[in-house]
């Protein structure tokens, strides 16, 4: 004897949770699943990072631990996807050496098998050069001036790029711990957790009265 449609739709399903008890599961599966794809995303596809300090004015705008502020949050697509890098990428590395691990946002300026150099203009200004060939860099910060020589003795320093590594620098070039500075040096590609793609959140500009310009939220690298 077979059954009739409406006696197989009144009869109960075994596996389907009961009471209170069983709503409380089916909540906690439904969250623990959202938690584990969102871990996945940001493990293997994109990460949030916050900006600190001025290296990168005005390009992006950093928090200040004396203040307490918060800078920029930034989208980042991770180096699972992103595994190699371009100039003018802007990209977070984490150096164990460098500040227990804690992120720094700078720009390639070099990347394997490159020459970068320095020289000095007719007016003292340092210039940088990769391969020979002058950059024209519009990113940087022009109201602290030109970059200025350093106490390691910039004009004429001259560095080959191996194999693995890249040189970063900050847009604001006489405010900035980078590949200049004998403590960061040449980054190796393994410290390099991603490349900024999206400002999500802007930092307040204390060159602007501390405002927030939220006409800056889209793309690091502008329209």
């Amino acid at each position: 004897m077979t059954e009739t449609n409406s006696e197989k739709q009144k009869k109960p399903n075994p596996f389907e949770p009961k009471g209170f008890a069983g709503t409380v599961y089916v909540l906690l599966h439904d969250v623990i699943c959202l938690l584990a794809l969102i871990t996945f995303f940001f493990i293997f596809f994109a990460r949030l990072v916050g900006v600190s300090g001025s290296s990168m004015y005005p390009t992006l705008v950093g928090g200040e631990h004396t203040t307490g502020s918060t800078g920029d949050y930034l989208v980042l697509e991770s180096n699972f996807i992103h595994p190699s890098y371009t100039y003018g990428d802007i990209v977070v590395a984490c150096l164990p050496t460098f500040e227990n691990g804690k992120p720094i946002v700078k720009r390639v300026i070099g990347t394997e098998g490159q020459t970068v150099s320095f020289q000095a203009d007719e007016t003292g200004a340092i210039r940088v050069y990769v391969d020979g060939v002058m950059l024209d860099e519009p990113y940087i910060n022009q109201l602290n001036g030109p970059m200025r020589e350093s106490p390691i003795g910039l004009n004429g320093y001259t560095v080959h790029i191996p194999a693995g590594k890249y040189f970063l620098m900050g847009d604001n070039r006489n405010n900035s711990r980078d590949s200049r500075s004998p403590e960061i040096g040449l980054v190796d590609e393994r410290y390099i957790v991603g490349k900024a793609r999206w400002i999500v959140f802007p930092g307040p500009d204390s060159e602007a009265g501390n405002r927030r310009d939220w006409s800056r939220i889209g793309s690091v690298y502008g329209n």
